[in-house]
């Protein structure tokens, strides 16, 4: 049994509400640039940028994102097979 924490949220779902950022456009940011700190997200989408209530749920895509790169390092099969850790 895995023991890892799951925060289930619509791909579409709104993160960021001041600026109407998408779960999908920061996490593909995330991957796609390799982004270890939320000021990273926040200067190319802006998400994150204002009231500072997303950040939490910012932190935990960037940790995620980690922890999926950290397990493709270790274990190529599983790493591939890890989207989201969505359950």
């Amino acid at each position: 049994m895995e023991n890892s924490t799951s925060v289930e949220v619509e791909e579409s779902e709104v993160i960021c509400k001041c600026f109407q950022v998408t779960e999908s456009r920061i996490r593909s940011h995330i991957v796609k640039n390799d982004v270890t700190e939320i000021e990273d997200v926040t200067l190319a989408c802006d998400a994150g940028g204002n009231c500072a209530s997303c950040h939490i749920l910012i932190q935990l895509f960037i940790d995620q994102n980690k922890h999926k790169k950290s397990l493709a390092k270790t274990d190529p099969i599983r790493g591939a097979n890890s989207n989201n850790h969505k359950k």
